[in-house]
């Protein structure tokens, strides 16, 4: 296994692109710890319970911390209710806890990241190798911006 220089997800040895950005694979780049600065973790995948969602967004947050990622956008999905999924609101309190604790520095729920305003210009100011990632406004509820 290799490391995606871009988005610090796993991929295969033998990869062109990773599987989950679709960025270019270049073996020397891609397990540099110091090029990881931007992590994708999709907690929705599988449609999992609420619980192992949360267990899995806990373990991930951890090994990005180790790998000393910085910021880790997570996909948790919207929900079919029209008002938000239960993994979406329980992700974002436990993610509001952490940061109360002083675990997580930044939250930034993707309904209100915009890149030329508001907190997703103030994090692409603080990060500005991340602008290549965010190559378009979110406005995404189904995400989540964690800042480390």
């Amino acid at each position: 296994m290799s490391v995606c220089h871009v988005c610090g997800n796993e991929t295969a040895l033998n990869d062109i692109v990773c599987g989950f950005c679709g960025a270019p694979q270049d073996g020397a780049a891609a397990d540099s710890p110091a090029a990881i600065g931007h992590r994708i973790v999709n907690i929705e995948r599988g449609r999992p319970l609420v619980e192992t969602a949360l267990k899995k967004m806990e373990s991930e947050l951890l090994r990005a911390r180790s790998d000393r990622v910085k910021v880790v956008t997570l996909i948790h999905g919207y929900g079919s209710s029209g008002k938000g999924g239960r993994i979406r609101t329980e992700c974002r309190k436990v993610l509001d806890h952490l940061s109360r604790r002083k675990e997580v520095n930044q939250i930034i729920a993707g309904e209100e990241f915009r890149k030329r305003t508001g907190p997703g210009k103030a994090l692409l100011r603080r990060f500005p190798h991340l602008e290549r990632d965010f190559a378009s406004d979110f406005s995404n509820p189904g995400v989540t911006i964690v800042v480390l």
